[in-house]
């Protein structure tokens, strides 16, 4: 079990944007409860091992997303026996190879392996690989999608499964009150908070959008909250 996440009160990830790498939204987003998680897609492995280096120097726990199968990276990951990883999130089909997965994450310390879904069916192949979590990416996310929902995936691998599942796209104030009374452990972000105070996109980026979202109530979603309303974070890893 992922237990950091799991028992915390805001059970949700938060990918960085990609291509964008600034420490200090990271320790916003763990300051905010949730887990930052650093998505590589388009870096380079070398430029991926040294981004979470230096990750690993600080007082946060993180995640890591591959957008594909990295045996080599992977390993070179878990020799640095990195105290602060949390999970790792692998895109998995049916043509990954779930016992070199399964074979990658063994003895990894306290790194979890957390797979990437976006069919359906794949129950026998996620067995193989023995993760600690599925994310469930619908077709409501951004990027490489499903070609399914998040509500169809959902009620497959809550009714075939029972690892713990995190939802990516899809999710709304309403749907995800609905998904976590269906027995949805979690949810991921990336895009929903690009317009907090603390996002590193452009200011230009954040004012192009802000009129548009004049009409909705609006706190920066990651503005560390003290006193008795501050929500509780993990702490690194003993």
């Amino acid at each position: 079990m992922i237990t950091r996440i799991l028992n915390s009160k805001l059970p949700l990830m938060i990918y960085t944007p990609v291509k964008v790498f600034d420490i200090r939204y990271f320790h916003s987003v763990y300051a905010s409860g949730a887990l930052p998680v650093f998505d590589t897609e388009f870096l380079s492995r070398d430029d991926i091992l040294h981004k979470v280096l230096l990750l690993s120097k600080e007082t946060f726990c993180f995640g890591v997303r591959l957008s594909r199968w990295d045996e080599t990276l992977i390993a070179a990951i878990k020799n640095k026996n990195l105290n602060n990883l949390d999970l790792m999130v692998v895109p998995f089909s049916k043509q990954a190879q779930a016992e070199d997965m399964a074979q990658a994450f063994s003895n990894f310390g306290d790194t979890r392996l957390i797979l990437e879904i976006k069919d359906i069916d794949l129950t026998d192949e996620i067995l193989k690989a023995d993760p600690s979590g599925l994310i469930l990416k619908g077709n409501e996310a951004a990027g490489n999608v499903s070609r399914y929902s998040s509500f169809i995936l959902m009620q497959w691998y809550l009714k075939q499964m029972s690892l713990p599942v995190f939802i990516h796209g899809g999710v709304g104030k309403y749907t995800g009150a609905g998904m976590l009374a269906a027995g949805v452990s979690g949810f991921v972000m990336d895009s929903q908070v690009l317009l907090s105070d603390q996002a590193p996109v452009s200011e230009n980026f954040k004012a192009f959008w802000n009129p548009w979202m004049k009409a909705i109530p609006r706190k920066s979603a990651l503005k560390t909250r003290n006193g008795s309303g501050c929500l509780p974070s993990w702490g690194p890893k003993s």
